[in-house]
C-alpha cells in the first residue's frame, strides 16, 4: 500500500494552511488595533471633556 500523495503536495497542503492561519492572525491583528485607535480617539475626548466640566 503506497500512499497517492507525495512530498511535495504535503508541503503544499501545510504552506497553505500555516500561510493562512498567519494571514488570518495579521487581519484580526489589524482590526483590533484600528478599533483600539478608534476607540481611544472618540472615547478619549470625551474624558478629557468631563474632567474639564470638574475643574
Amino acid at each position: 500500500m503506497t500512499p497517492d500523495w507525495t512530498w511535495a503536495e504535503a508541503f503544499k497542503i501545510g504552506g497553505t494552511g500555516f500561510g493562512l492561519v498567519f494571514a488570518v492572525l495579521i487581519i484580526l491583528a489589524l482590526a483590533v488595533w484600528l478599533i483600539g485607535l478608534v476607540l481611544r480617539r472618540t472615547g478619549g475626548d470625551k474624558g478629557e471633556a468631563e474632567e474639564k466640566k470638574g475643574d
